[in-house]
């Protein structure tokens, strides 16, 4: 009769659960509450930084950033045109909401130094109405808000 025997394999090397391994699962953990938090913040709706006509809303630097936006039409049917002029180059998020805040329509746009211009389509099937349009900055500052009408 065969004899069973039994084979160890020793590893060739252990990572012990050290200060640094715990440490680096913390910073881990940290950016990514990071990240959720300024996810957050973009998508939240600042209703005191909104402002009712087409100028640049009260937000902080947002007359430096961007000193003129063009919306047009307003009221609109099939399609949005932004005309976003601005100091520096920078990344933005275009977001449009409906009466009830819910975002309808949103978007990431790098604008260059200058003259930015941009289409908004397929919006001929929302309802008829007033919305929200603004532009917020990575870190979550709206830099331009305004309503528009869709007719």
């Amino acid at each position: 009769m065969a004899s069973h025997s039994q084979i160890f394999i020793k590893p060739l090397f252990v990572i012990p659960l050290s200060h640094n391994h715990n440490s680096e699962k913390h910073k881990a953990e940290k950016n990514a509450l990071s990240m959720r938090q300024k996810l957050s913040r973009i998508l939240q709706i600042d209703t005191t930084a909104k402002n009712e006509n087409q100028g640049p809303s009260d937000a902080p630097n947002s007359e430096i950033m961007i000193p003129k936006v063009v919306v047009r039409p307003n009221p609109f049917f099939s399609s949005i045109t932004l005309d976003v002029t601005c100091a520096q180059g920078k990344h933005v998020i275009v977001r449009m909401f409906d009466e009830d805040d819910k975002i309808v329509k949103m978007f990431s746009w790098f604008l260059v130094k200058g003259i930015n211009i941009t289409n908004i389509s397929e919006v001929e099937f929302l309802p008829t109405g007033v919305y929200s349009l603004d532009i917020v900055d990575l870190e979550g500052d709206i830099l331009y808000s305004t309503h528009i009408s869709k007719s």
